[in-house]
C-alpha cells in the first residue's frame, strides 16, 4: 500500500460532473452569474442615484469614473499601480518564502510553537500601522521600507495557516505511516505537505490581501506611488479619477487572489472550508 495515494485531508463528496449537471437544470434566477449580474446591477444603479443626489463634488457619477478612467491611461496613473503592484510582490514573496516553512515547523515541533507561538499571536492581532514610525527609523522611506510593510502585514497569515494545516492532520494516518516504516522524510513528502497543501494556499490567498493593504498603507504614509497619486486626487477633487485609480488597486488585488483560488481549485480539489478550519485553529 502506498501512502503517496492518500490525501491527508481528503472527504468523501459529490464528483464536479454531478454538480455541474445540477448546475445546467438549474432555473435562470437559480444560477450563480444571473444572482451576481442581478447584485452588481443593482450596486451600479444605486451608486449612480446616489452620486446624481448628492452632486460631483462629493461623490462621482458612473460615466465619471469612465472619463477618469481613460484619464489615467492617458497621464501614467496605472503605471504607478502596477509599479506598487510588483514591489509588493516582492514583499509578498519574501513573507511565502519565510512564513511557510516557519508555519510547517510551528505546527510539526511544539518546541517551536512554544518558543515563536506567543510571539506570533501578539504579532497577529496587533494593528501592525501602529509600527510604521519604527519601520521608517529602520529603513527610511524608500523601496526597502514598502517591501518591509508589506512583509510584517502578510508573513502571520503564511504562519498560521500552514501551522493550522499540519495540526489537521489525522494522527491516524501518521500513526499508520509509522507503522509501515515511514520516516520523516518520507512522512514530510507523502502526508504532511500533501495534507497543508490547501492551507498553505488559503494562506497565500489571505496573505495576499494582506499584502495589498500594506503596499497602499505604506505609501499612504510616507506619499509615495499610488498612495501619493490616490492623496493628490483627493485633494483635488479629481474623485473620478481617484475611484478609476482605486478600482484600479482593487481590480488587480482581486485578479491575483483569483489566481491563487484556481490554482488551490486545481490542486486540492478534495480541500474543503480550510478558511473556517485556519479560524478555529487559532
Amino acid at each position: 500500500m502506498s501512502l503517496d495515494a492518500v490525501p491527508a485531508t481528503a472527504t468523501p463528496g459529490v464528483s464536479v460532473q454531478y454538480v455541474r449537471g445540477r448546475q445546467a437544470r438549474l432555473p435562470l434566477r437559480h444560477r450563480a452569474w444571473f444572482q451576481r449580474t442581478l447584485v452588481w446591477g443593482a450596486i451600479l444603479v444605486a451608486w449612480q442615484l446616489f452620486a446624481m443626489n448628492v452632486g460631483p463634488f462629493f461623490f462621482p457619477t458612473i460615466p465619471e469614473v469612465l472619463a477618469g478612467a481613460i484619464e489615467s491611461f492617458a497621464d501614467g496613473t496605472y503605471l504607478t499601480v502596477l509599479a506598487s503592484f510588483q514591489q509588493m510582490l516582492v514583499g509578498f514573496a519574501l513573507a511565502a518564502v519565510v512564513g511557510i516553512p516557519l508555519g510547517l515547523l510551528m505546527g510539526q515541533f511544539k518546541f517551536v510553537d512554544f518558543v515563536i507561538g506567543p510571539f506570533v499571536n501578539a504579532f497577529f492581532v496587533t494593528s501592525l500601522a501602529a509600527l510604521l514610525p519604527f519601520i521608517i527609523l529602520l529603513f527610511g522611506t524608500g523601496f526597502e521600507f514598502r517591501v518591509a510593510v508589506v512583509f510584517l502585514f502578510a508573513v502571520f497569515y503564511l504562519i498560521i495557516t500552514p501551522a493550522a494545516g499540519v495540526r489537521s492532520i489525522d494522527r491516524g494516518v501518521t500513526e499508520m505511516g509509522t507503522s509501515f516504516g515511514v520516516g520523516p522524510v518520507r512522512r514530510l513528502w507523502s502526508i504532511t505537505l500533501p495534507g497543508t497543501l490547501p492551507f498553505v494556499i488559503t494562506g497565500l490567498r489571505l496573505g495576499l490581501g494582506q499584502a495589498v493593504q500594506g503596499m497602499v498603507v505604506a505609501e499612504l504614509w510616507v506619499s509615495i506611488g499610488t498612495g501619493r497619486k490616490l492623496l493628490s486626487l483627493g485633494y483635488a477633487r479629481e474623485l473620478g479619477q481617484f475611484f478609476a485609480a482605486a478600482a484600479a488597486v482593487v481590480l488587480i488585488g482581486a485578479f491575483l487572489t483569483a489566481l491563487l483560488l484556481y490554482g488551490q481549485r486545481k490542486l486540492t480539489p478534495w480541500a474543503g472550508d480550510v478558511e473556517q478550519a485556519v479560524s478555529g485553529a487559532r
